[in-house]
């Protein structure tokens, strides 16, 4: 039961953290309003296990997603920070690791990789 209140925290911790704080150039306004308003949806927030590196050792991370037409989902991965024993954790923030905007299956164009959150807004237009 902690392990998902915890859990629950890091999604909602991510969704609250200013915009401009997971990178620098995006507005300030909490992460999830900022998506909310490029998507013109309400994101789905899942907390997964995944693998930061090859055969590295699996972590936490929490996978944001939205639909973005009848055919295409924007997908954004998030580092779950490693907080130690003992220590509350209060500055740590999730750190933006990738995403994906699929493409739209009718255009034949290949999916896109998002190596910066700022891309977000050139892929949605």
């Amino acid at each position: 039961m902690a392990r998902a209140i915890e859990d629950q925290t890091w999604v909602e911790r991510l969704k609250s953290t200013p915009a401009a704080r997971l990178e620098s150039g995006l507005p300030k306004k909490a992460f999830d309003q900022w998506l909310a308003e490029l998507t013109k949806t309400q994101p789905k927030y899942e907390l997964s296990n995944c693998h930061l590196q090859p055969n590295a050792a699996v972590s936490k991370c929490v996978i944001v997603s939205a639909e973005i037409a009848s055919v295409r989902r924007l997908q954004l991965f998030f580092a779950v920070p490693q907080v130690k024993a003992g220590k509350s954790g209060d500055a740590a923030v999730c750190k933006f690791l990738n995403g994906i905007d699929p493409s739209d299956p009718s255009s034949k164009q290949p999916a896109r990789l998002i190596g910066k959150l700022r891309e977000v807004e050139t892929a949605l237009r």
